[in-house]
């Protein structure tokens, strides 16, 4: 042992060496982390903790100590095994690189500058040396991709849910979306996808649709609601917001809601969005604010007092002007045919215009005279429903207008209206009054000044 000691005088030029450096018998690793050997290894942010406490041997041990080789204690996953248990535990979906062992594909065993050890600067960075970029340079990026938090909704080594997902279905994404969920929790109706997977819908990754839809607002609503798609894009007279922009999403929530068809607002107010002003189609045409539906103080019409601007408009799309759900005409006169006053007709009787006579059809009489007969049926000089009624709301009874387009006139109406009758004195005609009751004499001249 002595002469072991004097060689390494004369070799190394040292004074003097411990005799426990030399005889002591083999023992834990010294920290080869130390000095200038492996320093390098703990000058991570994060390191992992045998390294951290200088316990090299906890994974390392000496092959030959003379030639400064070792060899792990295990191989590939046995070794990180053996202190990560709780990595072990059962699943349906185990990660490739953790089903074949290969833990030190994603982390570095000594230290990393990221959370986990993990050998890139974000997770996402790392996911992409064997996952292509998931956001295909979409417009739209979730925000767990945009910020690399890929493990905000998968498991980096294994699931009981397909693609490594934290959760499944709605749960998962309601996770993040906590105020969807409350929302979801208290709605009246819950459209029929949110009972399933929000990826019905959206994309997980990125999309060039907002909000991450997989598809533009209508062709998306399209593939559920054909029918409503085909009315929206081959109707001559086409709806625009139905088609335009956020499309369906104009007007419906896409999620659920208190309201009848998923209605963001009450219909009156969501046409109002648009028409509490005049509207410039994309063909010209002016379309004429209507502010008086929502005037509760004034006399509506019974669809507009309902609430239901649908009763006379397809609000999708139509075949007839102004969206109509049936024929209307927009003339002053119009030779009496009844197909020319069909939408009228969907609720009211059509007696009410084709009988000369009547004790009950109509209020609009003179004893028994129909005088809605008598102003429409005229073969050339019919008055149309709308000569006197104004369609949405009047501040007259029964909406009868204050006045009627007449060219370029607004032609005064000066309807009255009494217990038991009423009279008009419009420019038709002079003052001309009737009785249900006590009917107002009629001359000829009279008679035909409904005509």
């Amino acid at each position: 042992m002595i002469a072991r000691i004097m060689v390494i005088v004369i070799v190394t030029g040292l004074a003097s060496v411990s005799r426990s450096a030399v005889e002591e018998p083999a023992g834990p690793m010294r920290n080869c982390t130390e000095g200038e050997c492996h320093a390098k290894e703990r000058g991570y942010r994060i390191m992992h903790g045998p390294t951290g406490l200088g316990a090299c041997d906890v994974c390392h041990k000496a092959a030959d100590e003379r030639r400064h080789t070792f060899t792990l204690q295990a191989r590939d996953k046995a070794l990180c095994d053996f202190c990560h248990v709780e990595k072990q535990a059962a699943a349906r979906v185990v990660h490739k690189p953790v089903a074949e062992g290969q833990c030190l594909s994603c982390h570095n065993p000594h230290g990393s500058n990221v959370k986990a050890m993990l050998r890139r600067d974000d997770m996402a960075a790392l996911c992409r040396d064997c996952h292509q970029d998931v956001t295909q340079q979409r417009k739209h990026v979730h925000g767990p991709v945009a910020s690399g938090s890929c493990a905000a909704c998968h498991n980096g080594h294994r699931s009981d849910f397909p693609k490594l997902l934290v959760g499944q279905g709605r749960d998962m994404c309601l996770g993040c979306h906590e105020q969807m969920r409350g929302q979801l929790a208290t709605v009246k109706t819950l459209h029929k996808p949110m009972e399933g997977d929000c990826l019905q819908c959206h994309e997980a990754h990125a999309s060039n649709q907002i909000m991450q839809l997989r598809q533009g607002p209508l062709d998306l609503c399209s593939s559920c609601h054909p029918n409503v798609q085909e009315m929206a894009t081959t109707s001559k007279h086409r709806h625009e917001p139905v088609i335009a922009g956020n499309a369906c999403i104009n007007c419906h929530t896409p999620h659920g809601g208190d309201l009848a068809k998923l209605m963001k607002s009450d219909t009156i107010s969501a046409c109002l969005q648009c028409h509490d002003k005049q509207v410039k189609t994309p063909d010209g045409r002016v379309v004429a604010a209507v502010p008086e539906v929502a005037r509760k103080q004034l006399f509506q019409h019974g669809p507009i007092r309902d609430g239901e601007c649908s009763g006379c408009h397809l609000l999708h799309g139509s075949d007839h002007s102004r969206l109509l759900a049936r024929p209307y005409t927009q003339a002053f006169y119009e030779p009496f045919e009844l197909s020319h006053y069909e939408l009228c007709f969907q609720c009211h009787d059509p007696q009410m215009v084709l009988a000369e006579k009547t004790r009950g059809l109509t209020n609009f009489r003179n004893g028994e005279v129909n005088l809605h007969y008598l102003h429409v049926n005229n073969k050339d000089k019919g008055r149309t429903c709308r000569a006197c009624h104004s369609t949405h709301a009047s501040d007259k009874p029964l909406h009868v207008r204050e006045t009627v387009p007449y060219g370029k006139w607004e032609m005064p109406v000066a309807f009255k209206k009494t217990d038991t009758g009423g009279s008009c004195a419009s420019g038709c005609h002079k003052e001309y009054a009737y009785d249900r009751e006590r009917p107002v004499p009629m001359t000829t001249t009279t008679a035909k000044a409904g005509k």
